[in-house]
């Protein structure tokens, strides 16, 4: 399997679109500075990517065009893994960006796709035809397609009861369908589970295709909970590292923007958090790579 990302993989996120719109709008803080939130992300992903030789090795940066161009400008200049998202912010079902070979500069290439278990067949073969559009263009320009599946229960059901038990098998099963119509990406990047029990269909279903593997996306979750979720999944065959953003960047980067840190401490802060991310990976998966 030809990849550019080779586990494990430390994936820093901050290709937020929506979610900083929203917060700008709740804040009163102009829009046009969320620029300024990807930049800072860059740089501390690059100050971390110089410090030290396991993120040279395995960190990738996951960033937009929409708000993002300078950052990625950036990453890009040095050799970095960088990556650009696919889909269009916040839509369901699937929309581009914009033409691929605009939208995908990097090595890598992300998309966003949401599920239920209801979702209608129309609407689920829809995106799956669209993904496979992706998958064949990825393979033939060279780029590593990382497909997030985003799941949500159905109505009626209980949070807790979905994490533990109905999760994993909408997961499951939303994996061996993609499988069994062609979709075969390198990188499935999925949510966290309480557990391994929890984790074992997930895994199972990943690792019909030889040699795929899953990121864990960290949501914004406190650190105790990315602990838990990385537990879960460092036993698993297919676990191949980690996808997180908020948890590293965002406060950092709000207090920056409402004048609360200086840029220089909110980069500080950001390779900070990132490295507690990463060690706590190689504690729970019992690697030093």
């Amino acid at each position: 399997m030809n990849t550019a990302l080779t586990p494990p993989v430390y994936m820093l996120a901050v290709d937020h679109r929506w979610q900083w719109e929203a917060w700008c709008d709740e804040h009163g803080v102009s829009r046009d500075r969320i620029a300024e939130t990807k930049t800072i992300g860059a740089e501390a992903f690059l100050e971390a990517r110089e410090n030290w030789p396991d993120v040279r090795a395995s960190g990738a940066l996951l960033i937009d065009l929409t708000y993002g161009a300078s950052g990625l400008a950036l990453a890009r200049a040095t050799g970095a893994a960088v990556g650009t998202p696919a889909e269009r912010a916040g839509i369901c079902p699937l929309e581009w960006t914009d033409a691929f070979d605009r939208a995908f500069p990097g090595t890598f290439v992300k998309v966003l796709v949401r599920h239920r278990p209801d979702t209608p067949p129309a609407i689920r073969a829809g995106q799956i035809g669209r993904l496979l559009e992706l998958q064949e263009w990825c393979v033939s320009n060279g780029r590593t397609l990382v497909v997030e599946v985003l799941v949500t229960p159905a109505d009626g059901e209980s949070e807790e009861t979905f994490e533990r038990e109905g999760r994993p098998i909408v997961l499951a099963t939303y994996i061996r369908d993609a499988y069994a119509a062609g979709l075969t990406p390198p990188y499935w990047k999925i949510e966290g589970v309480p557990d391994r029990t929890a984790m074992k269909p997930i895994d199972d279903a990943i690792v019909e295709r030889r040699g795929t593997r899953q990121l864990v996306l960290g949501k914004g979750a406190t650190l105790e909970t990315v602990a838990v979720w990385f537990a879960a999944a460092a036993a698993a065959t297919s676990a191949g590292g980690f996808a997180v953003g908020r948890t590293v960047y965002w406060g950092p980067s709000t207090e920056y923007l409402l004048g609360q840190r200086s840029r220089a401490d909110a980069v500080s802060q950001i390779v900070e958090n990132y490295r507690r991310v990463i060690d706590l990976w190689k504690r729970v998966a019992g690697t030093t790579s």
